[in-house]
Parts: structure tokens; sequence; C-alpha cells
């Protein structure tokens, strides 16, 4: 009976340390979940990385913005919609650079596009897409025609924008009417 109990603390004991196991790391990741395995080829390494990325996120205090702080971002934001008009190519870069700053006094590390887009993807796996495709987007030069590339980036990073900024006040959706109406 007691070697029934310790079996059962080590076992609860490694599903702590391996991030709760595959079902908690397919519903906390969502879709990045199969895209970890895919990227690995190894279930079980995936799955390692997963954790350890999980563990990295929730040893961070992320703090909500404050409305001072979120209506700024927000004026911003809107800012950036009106100057793509004028500036397609500096316009997406600041809204990446607006992202980063928004993460940083949030309590994320910004250090790399990888590491930010792991982290938010531990947080919101539904936004991390987006994020990931507004990237792409945005470093691709020439891709698409005239600006249409820039514009696609620029819409796509409005998703993780406004949940960062909202937080979870607001479930992200990916319908068309949370395109801004400047770029829609």
């Amino acid at each position: 009976m007691i070697a029934l109990a310790v079996l059962a603390v080590v076992f609860a004991h490694r599903l702590v340390q391996r991030g709760g196991g595959t079902h908690a790391l397919r519903r906390r990741f969502g879709p990045e979940y199969d895209r970890a395995v895919e990227q690995t080829g190894d279930r079980q390494k995936a799955e390692r990385r997963l954790a350890e990325i999980a563990r990295r996120r929730d040893g961070l205090e992320i703090r909500p913005l404050d409305e001072s702080e979120r209506a700024d971002y927000t004026a911003r934001w809107d800012e950036l919609q009106a100057f793509f008009v004028d500036d397609p190519t500096a316009a997406t870069r600041q809204a990446d650079q607006l992202i980063t700053e928004v993460m940083r006094t949030r309590g994320y590390p910004v250090e790399s596009f990888d590491e930010r887009a792991e982290l938010l993807a531990a947080d919101r796996p539904a936004v991390v897409g987006p994020y990931r495709q507004a990237n792409a987007e945005a470093t691709s030069e020439g891709v698409g025609e005239g600006t249409e590339h820039l514009r696609a980036a620029f819409v796509h990073y409005r998703e993780p924008f406004s949940w960062l900024v909202d937080g979870a006040a607001k479930p992200a959706t990916t319908e068309s009417s949370n395109r801004p109406a400047a770029l829609a």
C-alpha cells in the first residue's frame, strides 16, 4: 500500500516536471503542439521543448497594462494604421516594434522573435499563428504584389497586438471584423 502511494507521488511529480503530460500540453499550446511535433519529428522531444517553454513562461511575472498604458498603445496603433498609407514598410516595421514594446512592458523577455513567439504561444496559442504569419510576411521582401504582403503582415499583427493590450479582457478572434478598417 505504501509502495503504491510512493509510486503515485513519483508519477505525479514526473507529470509536473514534463509540463503536465501530453493532454495538458495539447490543451495549453493548441496548434503549437502539432507544429512542434511536426518540426521535430519526435513527439517526446517536442513535449520536452514545450514543457520547458511552459516552465519558462510560468516563471515570469506577466502583468496587465493599466488604463493609461492601454490607451497610449491603442492610440499609437491607430497612428500606425494611418501612417501605413504613406509608408507601408516603416509602418509594418513599427507595428512589430510596438508589439515588442508592449510585451516588454507586460514583463515578457523580448530578445528574439522566436522567444517572443514561444512565450506568447504558452499564454495564447490562438494569436501566435497570426504573429508568425505577420513576421513572415513582413520579412519577405517583394512577396505579393506591390504592398500587399506588407498589408497582410500589418493585418496579422493586429490580433497579437489586441490580445496583448486587452489581455484576457477580450477573447482573440480571427474574424475579418477584427481587421483594422484602414487596411481591410
